[in-house]
């Protein structure tokens, strides 16, 4: 029996039941797919909404740090205070630099591998810098010697110029991945030194793009 003679034999039921069941499976497969590219679209669009709202907090920190391009020039002012009047004690203001990263800590997932290590690095360091503010403003920082109060206070102002590079560092890094994509990012960041140059406070806070942030084009 040839096979056409064979296909003659075989029960058209047979035939629908299998028709039926292919085009049940391809549905299946392309609905898969459709779900998959919407799952990862709006893991992009999620991933887009972090970066903006990371980059705005950032980028507002580093404004404060920068002081205008005067940070480093009244810090030296401030010591040299210091160390003139042994009884002064200066006034360390009270600031917050991660609520927006402190609320987006559940999202933090959707962050690529590109920049999530330098995010969370940076973030790190400025929860030490604002531990070490809230220490200053107590009573044991005024009760200090004044050197003891002098090296502190240096320690505190090194500590924000070192974060000034980071965040900078981190500026750039989220700016080349909205704009040329994770290869560039992470090219920029095994090229870069993960931002461990020392970059002057005096200069203007780099990578300014507008209001909306990165990859708002």
């Amino acid at each position: 029996m040839d096979a056409s003679s064979l296909i003659d034999t075989i029960d058209p039921r047979i035939w629908q039941a299998v028709i039926a069941g292919g085009v049940v499976a391809l549905g299946w497969i392309v609905n898969g797919a459709r779900e998959r590219a919407e799952a990862r679209r709006q893991r992009r669009s999620r991933t887009r909404d972090v970066h903006k709202a990371l980059f705005a907090e950032i980028q507002n920190t580093l404004s404060v740090f920068y002081g205008e391009g005067r940070a480093e020039e009244d810090a030296a002012d401030l010591i040299a205070r210091m160390r003139a009047d042994p009884d002064f004690v200066p006034f360390v203001p009270h600031e917050v630099h991660d609520r927006v990263f402190t609320a987006l800590i559940p999202d933090i997932e959707v962050l690529p591998r590109q920049t999530i290590d330098a995010i969370v690095a940076f973030y790190s360091y400025i929860a030490a810098i604002m531990a070490l503010a809230q220490d200053m403003r107590g009573e044991s920082y005024a009760r200090l010697p004044a050197d003891r109060r002098i090296a502190l206070y240096e320690d505190f102002m090194a500590m924000r110029l070192r974060a000034f590079a980071m965040g900078q560092y981190v500026l750039k890094l989220i700016r080349i991945y909205a704009d040329a994509g994770p290869e560039a990012a992470e090219r920029f960041a095994a090229t870069s030194g993960a931002g461990k140059r020392r970059l002057p406070i005096n200069n203007p806070v780099s990578d300014r793009i507008g209001p909306e942030g990165p990859g708002s084009a």
